[in-house]
């Protein structure tokens, strides 16, 4: 059973009393008590609760019927078009990394500009594949869902972008208002599709458009001074002296650039200047016969209440916001942007927003506000990690407690905590959760619990989780996972693979049970698994006596295989006089001297013919009569025939 708390941004609530949700179980099996259980990630199950907890007859057991309910918080990262967003984000925060790693005594502020733009882009994209996804999809429920998901992070890259401009970006001067404009225009293009069309039509007499007014209005406020003029030009009275008084206002307007060769206490001068002749024109009642022309005018002196008649025309106070700072003051630092943005706000006609409080927070410098109010966007915790740890490394958040103590370093890596643990809930997003866990002070503590949880479907995942174990120094984990999939290999008749995983995991008891095993299965089947396992054997195979005589014995039969008889016979002969051999194998390696007894040439030296007959004696009874006379009689013989050859070279 899956459930999922509410998408989208909503509205700021302080009564913690609708934000929670009621579900109601299915099944008579609740009716007299459920339980309740944590489940690994953020899931839980809820299932019934027998009267009778010590009796286990079956009349009970037909009573209570066998439900399970899997109840989990349905995570927005995890969806499939989200895929790209979470991959491509964690290698720009590793990069981030490295960055704030090699360059803590130099300034790499625009490394760090950079950096914040391939954020911004990977949220641009992930954007346009929701919409594309939206396109598609046919259920209705669903286009709502990926319609809810592109309402969240445009509102996030919305954030991010005005976060970028005020605490990321170097902006000369620190006169905000070119880059406060470029915001609203890119987020908030309200009319600029209307402005196109009429400019491409040309056509005199376009007030007769029912949006001629209104998009003249909206390019004013956005600071699109030249498309107002054009538009202008497009009236039917264009060449009336009202008309071209407000278009000789609108081009004599003084525009502030840090590279114009004008100071800032020169330009301020100016601007006063040609406002006050804005406010003398508006006096003279020039313009009373053109009311529109007039509120032009108006809000061009930047009266508050020509900005807020035109309010309601808007789906925020955002925008507007632009063109009141630019009409009240277009030299205001970034420092002094709270003041109109507290202005415009009280322009709001409609309730308050996650993404209003979160634009007044970055207005008024408040970073631990907006952090604040990042963590409720119900984005899976993307952009309170990732923003948060972007100001962290640009040195521009300072949070302190109650205690005046600084809690920045604290309160980036809690995030960073909850956002990679997250990820690793996921089967295959995992690796990505741990590089995060990486990257805080206490995280690879986590890591190494997390990792020892991971369900292990199979060897690829096994060695999966090792190579990450071993690639962030936890070797410890690696054994462990090692040694779990030996012991399962074993248990389920996989000799190989526990010989195998036991090596890896350098655990001796579970090597020599794999090596026994292995031995065993030889003296009933005939056949060695994991030969070539057994050919490379490193030194933790080799420690203990099976092991040893698995890796030795699987060496002979190479080189009878090859017909290398005489290094075959001595390192046969090598491991029964070794005494190494287990009661069960003894019979095996016995009687595997008898085909080199038998060569046409001795390989078996007298010597060494010697030995088997001693081992042979002391061992007889681990073969039956038969096969001990056999053995003898072919001893008897090869001592025979190298008793002969050493004769002939001795004459």
């Amino acid at each position: 059973m899956n459930t999922s708390s509410s998408l989208g941004i909503s509205p700021a609530s302080s009564d913690p009393q609708k934000r929670i949700k009621t579900f109601a179980l299915p099944g008579q099996c609740f009716q007299k008590g459920a339980a309740l259980s944590w489940r690994r990630g953020n899931q839980f199950a809820i299932y019934p609760r027998s009267q009778n907890v010590n009796k286990s007859t079956d009349e009970t057991i037909s009573k209570t019927q066998d439900t399970i309910l899997n109840i989990r918080q349905e995570i927005l990262l995890f969806n499939p078009v989200m895929r790209k967003l979470v991959n491509e984000a964690n290698g720009t925060f590793l990069a981030l990394q490295k960055l704030a790693e090699t360059s803590k005594n130099t300034d790499n502020q625009l490394e760090f500009l950079k950096l914040s733009r391939q954020y911004r882009s990977i949220i641009r994209v992930c954007v346009e594949s929701l919409q594309e996804a939206a396109e598609k999809e046919q259920d209705g429920v669903e286009k709502n869902t990926l319609h809810s998901y592109i309402t969240i992070f445009y509102s996030v890259e919305c954030i991010w972008h005005l976060c970028e401009i005020l605490f990321i970006d170097v902006i000369p001067g620190d006169v905000v208002l070119p880059f406060l404009l470029e915001w609203v225009r890119f987020h908030f293009p309200c009319h600029e599709q209307a402005a196109s069309q009429m400019l491409e039509a040309c056509e005199r007499g376009s007030e007769v458009n029912a949006e001629y007014w209104d998009t003249v209005t909206g390019m004013l406020i956005q600071g699109r001074i030249d498309v107002v003029r054009a538009l202008l030009k497009l009236h039917s009275l264009a060449d009336s002296n009202e008309f071209k008084l407000v278009d000789n206002s609108l081009r004599t307007m003084p525009v502030y650039s840090v590279y114009g060769g004008v100071s800032a206490g020169e330009f301020t001068i100016s601007w006063k200047h040609w406002q006050a002749e804005c406010r003398a024109k508006l006096s003279s009642r020039v313009l009373a016969n053109q009311p529109q022309l007039e509120l032009l005018m108006r809000l061009m002196c930047g009266e508050y209440g020509a900005f807020e008649s035109i309010r309601p025309r808007y789906g925020s106070w955002f925008d507007v916001v632009g063109g009141y700072v630019m009409f009240t003051s277009p030299w205001a630092r970034r420092r002094e942007l709270g003041a109109a943005a507290a202005a415009c706000a009280g322009l709001a006609t409609t309730r308050v927003s996650h993404l209003d409080v979160m634009v007044r927070a970055l207005c008024d410098g408040d970073l631990h506000q907006l952090i604040h109010e990042v963590q409720q966007v119900c984005d899976g915790g993307w952009c309170a990690a990732h923003l948060t740890d972007m100001l962290h490394r640009c040195a521009r958040l300072h949070v302190l407690d109650a205690h005046q103590t600084d809690v920045t370093t604290r309160l980036r890596d809690s995030l960073i905590l909850e956002y990679g643990t997250l990820l690793c809930e996921h089967k295959s997003l995992w690796p990505a959760g741990l590089s995060y866990l990486a990257a805080t002070t206490d995280g690879l503590r986590r890591a190494e619990l997390i990792l020892e949880r991971i369900p292990v479907e199979s060897d690829a995942k096994a060695l999966r989780i090792c190579a990450e174990a071993k690639k962030y120094g936890l070797h410890g984990v690696a054994q462990t996972v090692c040694a779990v999939r030996g012991a399962r290999a074993l248990s389920a008749g996989r000799v190989g693979g526990a010989l195998c995983w036991g090596a890896r995991a350098r655990r001796g008891s579970l090597v020599r049970a794999g090596a026994h095993a292995a031995l065993r299965r030889y003296c009933a089947r005939g056949t060695l698994p994991a030969a070539d396992l057994l050919l490379s054997a490193a030194g933790a195979l080799l420690a203990h006596d099976a092991p040893l005589l698995l890796g030795k014995y699987s060496e002979f039969h190479r080189l009878y295989n090859n017909r290398e008889f005489r290094a075959a016979a001595k390192l046969l002969v090598s491991l029964i006089t070794s005494n190494i051999a287990p009661d069960y194998f003894w019979d095996t390696l016995l009687l595997d001297t008898l085909p080199l007894l038998e060569t046409e040439e001795p390989v078996i030296s007298a010597e060494d013919t010697y030995e088997i007959m001693l081992c042979l004696e002391l061992k007889s009874g681990s073969l039956s009569t038969e096969k001990a006379e056999l053995l003898r009689l072919s001893l008897a013989r090869n001592l025979a025939r190298t008793s002969l050859a050493d004769m002939d070279r001795d004459e």
